[in-house]
């Protein structure tokens, strides 16, 4: 699994093979179809987004069995560096914003608009709603259940 912590002090830090870490984070989205990679948008100073970074964080302490797996990305970045993200198919337009991207970048999906269960912010949701994700990705999912799709509005 790769983690990512972008912000507008490190975001043009060279990451990996010489690649700065947007550029790093542009790659994973168009690199491959089998791709997932999941992204928190936050704005400093945030209430919410302050509530919901902390339960962000814990992914990385939670999903081990996905340590091993490139194709899975686990990402936050500061709203400020939106733009700059290659699924900018529409721009943020609430904070925080949790996106799940697939497919090159063409299969974009909002948390809030998922077949998650239960969106409630923590780091038990957002675990379940990885696996429900990356197990649909794996499988290429039903037609009932894969329900990633081009965002519409994306309201919080």
């Amino acid at each position: 699994m790769v983690f990512l912590n972008i912000n507008v002090k490190n975001y043009k830090e060279i990451y990996k093979n010489g690649k700065t870490m947007i550029d790093f984070l542009n790659e994973l989205i168009e690199r491959s179809p089998n791709n997932k990679v999941f992204i928190l948008y936050y704005m400093e100073g945030c209430g919410p987004c302050n509530a919901t970074r902390p339960e962000w964080e814990k992914i990385k302490h939670s999903l081990k069995k996905y340590q091993d797996d490139n194709t899975v990305a686990i990402v936050d970045i500061d709203q400020v560096l939106s733009s700059k993200v290659k699924d900018a198919k529409q721009e943020p337009n609430s904070f925080p914003t949790i996106r799940f991207i697939t497919n090159k970048g063409k299969d974009v999906e909002n948390y809030e608009d998922s077949n998650a269960e239960n969106k409630d912010r923590t780091i038990d949701s957002f675990v379940d709603w990885i696996n429900l994700k990356t197990k649909e990705s794996k499988k290429g999912g039903n037609k009932k259940q894969n329900k990633t799709r081009k965002i519409k509005g994306g309201k919080w």
